[in-house]
């Protein structure tokens, strides 16, 4: 089984990722649960994790603030979830864990879906033959990224790609090929699968088979709850458009409120086969050309 990282913030005792594997039969000894050492309900986490029989791990918050680039307009508690994924790479290498699954801590269910259509609840079969079936494929094509759809990318209809740009919400990890990937502040997962394809990299998510049921999180209790109403979600949307603005372009979401988010052109994205002389390029000779870093230009 794959070990399985999950940050967590404000919900102790509702960690609904650790109660759901383990009611479809995961070890739960692979199962980890990370909060930041600012946090004012640690004991409370350990009384959980002892009864769930998983693990838990503090990071130290100061340190994730310091290798974390907001981007723009940060929380006043300058907390992000990207900032305590980014800290998992040290754990895993001190737990001499190489490949790694990050899940969100208010998970509850998976579907299978094949081409995109509802099947049913997914079983522990499914749930083990994907992962393993995706770090194979990781591991065998030197793939850094990848990860499962989720129900908000379905439309309930038939459609034959096997394949999405988009990575987030069930995330692998090969740890020989990346690490501190995230940054903004509440669109952190974005700005890393993005980023990855703006190096010149592949990733993506499978499209068709097993698919997490989405949950609505800018309300939930716990979380980062405290962040989206601090922030709101205009927050969110303007992080891609500040990093990579040549590939965005702004919408008006008619099944969200009329809310304004950004849009992404990948063609726009990767990197492409130039013609004529290509004597100005300079391929990694700069230090921040190298792939996967989020250390910030600038201590803030």
């Amino acid at each position: 089984m794959i070990d399985i990282f999950i940050p967590s913030y404000h919900r102790p005792e509702n960690i609904k990722t650790i109660k759901y594997f383990k009611r479809l039969g995961y070890d739960t000894k692979k199962m980890h649960v990370f909060v930041d050492d600012e946090t004012d309900d640690i004991d409370q986490y350990k009384k959980e994790v002892k009864k769930l029989d998983c693990n838990l791990h503090i990071f130290n918050m100061q340190e994730s603030r310091d290798q974390f680039d907001y981007v723009h307009r940060a929380s006043k508690s300058r907390r992000s979830a990207g900032q305590c994924r980014n800290m998992f790479y040290q754990f895993a290498k001190k737990l001499n864990i190489d490949f790694y699954l990050v899940i969100d801590d208010d998970t509850s269910n998976y579907q299978v879906h094949p081409f995109g259509v509802y099947f049913r609840a997914a079983i522990i079969d499914d749930v083990l033959n994907v992962f393993a079936g995706i770090k194979k494929f990781m591991l065998k094509q030197n793939i850094g990224l990848f990860g499962l759809s989720q129900t908000g990318d379905m439309f309930a209809k038939f459609n034959e790609k096997i394949l999405r740009k988009k990575v987030m919400n069930t995330t692998f990890y090969n740890t020989k090929y990346i690490y501190r990937g995230e940054r903004g502040i509440q669109d952190n997962d974005t700005s890393q699968f993005v980023g990855v394809m703006n190096e010149g990299y592949f990733t993506g998510s499978l499209a068709s088979g097993l698919i997490l049921s989405q949950t609505s999180s800018a309300k939930a209790k716990g979380g980062l709850t405290e962040l989206y109403n601090e922030c709101k979600l205009l927050n969110k949307s303007l992080v891609i458009p500040i990093q990579f603005p040549s590939l965005s372009y702004a919408e008006k979401q008619i099944k969200n409120g009329n809310r304004i988010h950004h849009r992404i052109k990948y063609r726009y994205l990767m990197p492409y086969v130039m013609k004529g002389k290509r004597n100005n390029i300079a391929w990694d000779a700069y230090p921040e050309d190298i792939p996967f870093t989020n250390k910030p230009k600038r201590k803030k």
